[in-house]
């Protein structure tokens, strides 16, 4: 079994619009100096000085048309390493014992409806990941 195109197409579609919308409204949100969400890490935001700095690109066009580039393709990277995963042309780049792989098909109608959902686990796993990652002399939360 494997994912239909009937759901592959809107999927990737889907994702494509959701890049571009989200590095816009970050990007615009910066070039209108309004403050900025931070959702990652779960406690991530900005320092005063970070924050401050962001401000020096108020009003800046080229500026946001830059950084709407740069976050869109940061998001395409990930999900083009996430989707290198799930098909199998490679692995995830942790040290792991049991990784067996998986496969992203179309939701069978006798789908089991109570089941754990990834986008719940995500940002909990954060600090399982930062623990393996080590200390890199920079943290992406404000723990440090």
């Amino acid at each position: 079994m494997q994912l239909s195109d009937n759901n592959r197409t809107p999927l990737l579609l889907s994702l494509h619009k959701q890049i571009e919308d989200y590095a816009n409204a970050k990007a615009k949100a910066i070039l209108e100096g309004k403050p900025l969400s931070i959702t990652y890490p779960p406690n991530g935001g900005l320092t005063e000085a970070e924050a401050q700095a962001l401000t020096q690109l108020k009003g800046n066009e080229s500026v946001m048309t830059a950084l709407r580039k740069l976050l869109a393709n940061n998001t395409a990277e990930v999900f083009f390493s996430f989707f290198n995963t799930l098909d199998g042309t490679t692995a995830p780049d942790i040290e792991t014992e049991k990784w067996s792989g998986v496969f992203l098909i179309d939701k069978p109608e006798d789908l089991e409806e109570d089941m754990p959902f990834l986008h719940d686990d995500f940002y909990g796993t954060y600090w399982e990941w930062k623990e393996k990652r080590g200390d890199k002399g920079w943290s992406l939360d404000m723990l440090e």
